[in-house]
């Protein structure tokens, strides 16, 4: 059991590996992962992007709209999931009670310190129903949406990382509740209030990675320019102030 908890771990770090990667390269993120060893988690008729352990659960994104058990055929055995679901990481078994549901593909998922909220970012605009554009948070435990947490942002998200009460966005938005953002915003984690960080990417950030210790944010994307200085697809910033950085970053 041990063995396969270790395999479903390195297969979600190999996730987030591969999405930098791509990302740095200007590709879609995860676009294929490949495996040597076949995993018996829950499959999904479409595609997942990204991935979250918490304790012993694993949390997915990505556009799909029905997950099934591993070993069963395509179209059999069909349980509906709106782009989102969570797993057993032991087992590998779908987690019945937890069933958020987006309304378009979510491209990034990561949870709070204490993994009591999972944050997803992406395409949607509304979760279960209720508007969240584009970045929304989840209890961890029953999926309801958080209601005291509703940014919003005008375009999608397709990286997060939260480092303290702080939640890091990258993508291709320029706004977000009409302040503008150029493609990098931060907002408290508690209740979504956009935050004074704001670096600026000429074009599409699509992944972020935060150094605490270093005080530094590290982005990969599409983008030319960063705060007006030439950077090409990859470059630091401020943790803090948003301010750009030498490159290499180390």
């Amino acid at each position: 059991m041990m063995g396969l908890v270790s395999r479903l771990r390195r297969a979600v770090v190999g996730v987030v590996v591969a999405t930098l990667g791509a990302a740095v390269a200007g590709m879609a993120p995860a676009a294929a992962i490949a495996s040597t060893t076949a995993l018996p988690t829950v499959q999904v008729d479409g595609v997942v992007w990204s991935q979250v352990i918490v304790g012993n659960r694993v949390y997915a994104t990505g556009m799909f709209s029905t997950a099934r058990p591993a070993g069963a055929a395509a179209g059999t055995s069909l349980t509906p999931r709106s782009n989102i679901l969570a797993y057993d990481l032991t087992t590998g078994a779908l987690i019945p009670s937890w069933a958020p549901s987006l309304n378009a593909q979510g491209l990034s998922i990561t949870a709070s310190a204490d993994g009591s909220r999972i944050y997803v970012g992406g395409d949607f605009t509304a979760v279960d129903g209720v508007t969240r554009n584009r970045l929304v948070a989840l209890d961890a435990t029953t999926g309801a949406v958080i209601t005291a947490f509703r940014p919003g942002v005008n375009g999608t998200v397709r990286s997060l990382q939260v480092v303290g009460d702080v939640v890091y966005a990258g993508g291709l938005f320029t706004s977000t509740g009409g302040v503008a953002r150029g493609r990098l915003a931060a907002f408290s984690a508690t209740n979504g209030a956009l935050l004074s960080w704001a670096p600026t990417a000429n074009l599409g950030v699509r992944a972020l990675l935060a150094l605490p210790a270093r005080n530094k944010v590290i982005i990969a994307g599409s983008f030319g320019t960063v705060n007006g200085v030439t950077q090409r697809g990859t470059a630091a910033v401020d943790l803090t102030t948003g301010a750009g950085l030498a490159w290499p970053p180390i």
